[in-house]
C-alpha cells in the first residue's frame, strides 16, 4: 500500500527524530517538507531528501572523484549490504530497498529506493549504511590520508 507524500514525510521525520532524541545526531532539523538536516559524523551536515519513493543523501563522502578507486570501492561496500553473505542484521533486502551510489559535485551520494513501502525499514537501513561508512569503510586503513586531508584531522590524535 502506497502512502501519500505528506504521510511519507511524517513517517520519515518521526523515525529521524527518534535517532536525534537518542543522541545519534548532534543536531537535527526539518528544513522543509521532505528535507532534513542532521549534524552527524565529523561535525558535518548531512541533508536527507525524500522525493516520491526515494530517500537521498546527496553527499555522504565529500571530495571523492567519480572515477576514483575510492568511488569504486565505496560502490562495492554499499552493494555488499545486499549480498547473501552479509549477516542478516546488516543485510539489505533488495525486495524492500534498492541502493545506488552516485557522484555529484565532487562527492559521493547514496540514494535508496523504497520498493515495498516499508519506510521505517528504509530509513533505518539507510542511516545504518551511512553510519557504517564512517565507522567501517573509512577506517579500514586505505583512507587514512583522505581522513586527514578532507576532515582536517590531527594524525596524532586519531584513534
Amino acid at each position: 500500500m502506497r502512502t501519500s507524500g505528506l504521510k511519507q514525510s511524517q513517517l520519515v521525520g518521526g523515525i529521524l527524530e527518534t535517532y536525534a532524541a537518542r543522541g545519534v545526531f548532534k543536531g537535527f532539523s526539518k528544513t522543509r517538507e521532505g528535507k532534513w538536516r542532521m549534524l552527524w559524523h565529523r561535525d558535518r551536515s548531512f541533508d536527507l531528501t525524500l522525493k516520491a519513493d526515494k530517500l537521498t543523501f546527496a553527499e555522504v563522502l565529500p571530495q571523492v572523484p567519480s572515477g576514483s578507486r575510492m568511488m569504486k570501492e565505496y560502490r562495492a561496500f554499499v552493494a555488499a549490504f545486499s549480498a547473501a553473505s552479509t549477516p542478516e542484521h546488516k543485510r539489505i533486502d533488495p525486495a524492500k530497498l534498492q541502493l545506488r551510489c552516485f557522484a555529484k559535485g565532487g562527492g559521493v551520494g547514496v540514494e535508496a529506493t523504497v520498493v515495498d513501502g516499508d519506510w521505517e525499514y528504509a530509513v533505518r537501513k539507510l542511516i545504518h549504511i551511512v553510519h557504517e561508512t564512517y565507522l567501517v569503510f573509512l577506517y579500514d586503513g586505505a583512507y587514512y590520508d583522505y581522513l586527514i586531508e578532507v576532515f582536517d584531522l590531527d594524525p596524532d590524535r586519531m584513534a
